[in-house]
């Protein structure tokens, strides 16, 4: 028989596909909104690194059908696991780039740049306590984004499938932190990748429009843009009265 979800051969007594992880027991129809546990939740029968690899392959090339499918009540504790392999694999290589290509990019700098950099964080200060801190700041990260998202969610009514179901979508939307290997390109990449994957999430998850997942996700951007440009425009409209008031003191 033949996986109806990969299309590659498998053994007709096999409960899930050993190719991408997904159940045999039942075929799939991709018309009745039908949802499943992921590969990497099936990683008791697949395997761990089918599992991981099955979903990290899905959520990046073909992240509308895993987010469809996906089970949106399938508890934290999994997708909680993934996030932290993929996400905290992907920033210990940022954190070696960051420190192979220190010296060199400390060259380009002006003075100014070269002292603001000393200061960051990931740089060459206090590597073992970045190191133990980075785990417990992810997860915490994972639940504040979350938790806004969901808030965001709310103020359009589109949080229908509930926290879990959003949480479950930035958990296994950080599979493009697998791109930090890449350095220096990798983490804009990464980025608007997860941008676009938590997006398609959102609304395959909560089966909601695009446009209602989009402003939960982009909103924090533009309003924070937005209070930036109203503090440019409140300073430069001060400066111009000040600089009047003093050409009138002048004259």
């Amino acid at each position: 028989m033949f996986c109806p979800h990969c299309g590659k051969e498998v053994a007709n007594d096999q409960a899930y596909c050993h190719h991408c992880g997904a159940s045999l027991a039942v075929p799939v129809d991709t018309h009745s909104g039908g949802r499943e546990r992921t590969s990497w939740e099936n990683r008791e029968n697949i395997g761990f690194l089918n599992g991981l690899l099955g979903t990290l392959r899905k959520t990046l090339f073909d992240p509308s059908q895993f987010f469809r499918r996906m089970e949106v009540r399938g508890g934290l504790i999994d997708p909680l696991l993934y996030a932290m392999i993929v996400g905290m694999a992907g920033l210990i290589f940022y954190y070696f780039w960051n420190i192979l290509l220190r010296a060199p990019l400390q060259s380009l700098m002006t003075s100014e740049f070269r002292v603001a950099s000393e200061r960051y964080p990931l740089g060459g200060s206090g590597p073992a306590a970045a190191a133990i801190l980075m785990p417990f700041l992810f997860v915490f990260w994972l639940f504040i984004a979350s938790g806004m998202l969901h808030v965001f969610l709310l103020m359009v009514r589109g949080g229908k499938a509930g926290f879990e179901a959003t949480f479950r979508v930035l958990s296994y939307g950080v599979s493009p932190f697998v791109l930090l290997i890449i350095p220096v390109c990798g983490m804009p990449v990464m980025a608007l990748w997860v941008i676009v994957l938590v997006i398609i999430g959102l609304k395959e998850a909560h089966e909601i429009t695009r446009g209602k997942a989009a402003f939960a996700v982009l909103f924090p951007f533009f309003f924070c843009v937005g209070i930036v440009i109203l503090a440019i425009a409140v300073f430069m409209g001060a400066a111009a009265v000040s600089f009047g008031w003093l050409m009138h003191m002048s004259h």
